[in-house]
């Protein structure tokens, strides 16, 4: 195990002594997986901590021994990158929600400008969590490609290590439009949505869930269950989530 991997273990390790449960989870997930939390404690008493970051990162922790009970992916790729790993409980791997992508715009951008408008400007930028990693930015890529726009745009990239950074260039007008998933854009008061993108236009935006593999006590599957049940599939939806 490198230093790196053995300095994460530690802090990780550190953080979790005082949670039953620790889940890591894609970074759009954090507003609503916050308020689950909050509601199932108080209901149970167990305690649960969740660890927002890009899938990408957060996959890579894992595989390098990061303490995590349950893992929560923004996409299918980075879930089987810990299957192959052979980090992941497999007979627990469950495909849990779907979203959409939109491009938004800051407040203080006029509504009636066209995506042409945006290019045109001296100085233009796109922010967009990384396309290379991030699964946010993959599928921003993916729709940018099909719709022939990705040849406007490459060079004029603010990249954001997860959505929410994209987000927050766009909400601080340090780009004047983003590409985010919509739950973020209807969470966020300092942005619009200027336009949806089709959903043919990229993969379909899954989130896949699993425990890691020998993680599986009792506590750590009875907030998996949770995770899947009614009450909480409401709760996703009530934030712009649809369950599967």
């Amino acid at each position: 195990m490198s230093q790196l991997a053995l300095f994460l273990v530690l802090v990780f390790s550190a953080l979790s002594v005082s949670a039953n449960v620790t889940v890591y989870a894609a970074s759009s997930l954090t507003n609503v997986m916050n308020d689950i939390v909050d509601d199932y404690q108080d209901k149970t008493g167990d305690r649960v901590r969740v660890s927002y970051a890009g899938s990408s990162s957060l996959a890579r922790q894992i595989a390098n021994g990061a303490p995590a009970d349950i893992y929560l992916s923004a996409n299918t790729k980075w879930m089987e990158y810990l299957v192959e790993q052979d980090q992941i409980d497999t007979a627990s791997k469950v495909d849990l929600l779907r979203n959409s992508l939109v491009l938004i715009a800051s407040k203080t951008t006029p509504k009636e400008n066209t995506w042409h408008w945006f290019i045109g400007q001296k100085g233009f930028r796109i922010a967009m969590a990384d396309p290379r990693h991030v699964p946010a930015g993959i599928y921003g890529k993916q729709s940018l490609t099909k719709q022939y726009r990705w040849p406007e745009v490459k060079d004029h990239i603010a990249s954001g290590n997860n959505v929410r950074s994209a987000l927050l260039f766009v909400e601080r007008d340090e780009a004047p439009v983003g590409i985010v998933y919509k739950t973020d854009a209807l969470l966020s008061k300092g942005v619009t949505i200027v336009e949806e993108f089709p959903a043919d236009s990229h993969d379909p935006i899954v989130y896949p869930m699993a425990i890691i593999k020998n993680k599986n006590s009792d506590k750590v599957t009875r907030f998996y269950q949770y995770l899947l049940s009614d009450e909480a599939k409401n709760t996703f939806i009530s934030y712009g989530f649809s369950t599967i």
